[in-house]
């Protein structure tokens, strides 16, 4: 794949998300930005990433030769504007990861993973997110970012299956709440949405 068709790919699959945030998979998605949070402090770490914030350009650090097609980021930013302030923010980051990370003759770290797939999976899983306070919100609960770069040692996610995603959902809703949240708030077999 070219990094032109990665890109597209890319946009593609952002512009294809419903960011309308429900709750419902609020714990799955902090598991997915902790893991985004890991991933990003490793480069950080490797590359020596001037950066205080955990949502930055890791392509820029890596390799700042090599950019997303201007023209597709603003088109992708259009598609993703529902997403608030925050996913327009990090769009562009993960576009030109994507140019970078299949660009030929770019040779990447093998034991340092695409530091945006999780925070993709995020959005996939419901929407985006909103920072304030030095947290990042996610319904039902928030994750601190002053310690991100902490991180960085942590042992990796150890599946992003679907299955196990929802399992963390219904566990930590039920520890929660004392049962499984549904799309609207309620619990899960009173939801109009299940």
């Amino acid at each position: 794949m070219t990094p032109d068709e990665a890109v597209r790919a890319m946009a593609a699959r952002l512009s294809a998300v419903d960011w309308e945030r429900k709750g419902d998979r609020s714990w799955s998605k902090a598991a997915l930005l902790n893991e985004y949070f890991r991933r990003a402090a490793r480069w950080a770490q490797a590359y020596e990433c001037d950066t205080r914030v955990p949502f930055y350009d890791i392509a820029l650090c890596v390799n700042p030769n090599i950019r997303a097609d201007p023209d597709l980021v603003a088109e992708t930013l259009d598609n993703v504007e529902d997403g608030g302030w925050n996913v327009t923010h990090v769009t562009p980051f993960i576009l030109h990861w994507a140019a970078l990370s299949s660009a030929p003759g770019v040779d990447l770290p093998a034991d340092l993973e695409d530091p945006f797939e999780p925070l993709i999976m995020l959005f996939e899983r419901g929407g985006g997110f909103h920072t304030e306070n030095g947290e990042v919100n996610l319904e039902w609960l928030a994750v601190p970012m002053s310690t991100w770069r902490d991180r960085a040692g942590k042992s990796p996610m150890a599946s992003f299956a679907a299955q196990d995603l929802d399992e963390i959902d219904r566990a930590d809703s039920v520890a929660q709440f004392g049962y499984v949240m549904g799309p609207d708030g309620l619990p899960a077999e009173l939801s109009s949405d299940s």
